[in-house]
């Protein structure tokens, strides 16, 4: 029987949520690497949205952001790569952290 949501605690909810993103992530790099070129299918599961702190060059990739402060010099950036099978694992773990105890 699932627990209610109240009963849970919250660092475990974000580490599932997590842990699907991170599920969805290898899913994802494991279907682009599997033959057959780029076909609507493949190309609709395993397309992403970058989005992050920083900036991104010509080609798509992150660049962080510089803070120059003269005697310290800062690089400041993250990205996250959102794709249909990243938000697949997220429901799957989800699911799956309904019925943790």
């Amino acid at each position: 029987m699932a627990l209610p949501l109240k009963d849970k605690k919250l660092g475990t909810l974000i580490l599932v949520v997590l842990l699907g993103v991170i599920i969805g992530a290898y899913l994802n790099a494991f279907l682009l690497m599997l033959p057959g070129g780029d076909n609507v299918v493949k190309t609709f599961f395993t397309y992403t949205i970058p989005f992050g702190i920083g900036g991104f060059d010509e080609a798509g990739n992150p660049s962080p952001y510089m803070l120059d402060l003269y005697a310290i010099r800062f690089q400041i950036g993250f990205q996250f790569r959102f794709s249909l099978l990243s938000i697949l694992g997220v429901f799957m773990s989800l699911y799956f952290f309904r019925w943790y105890k």
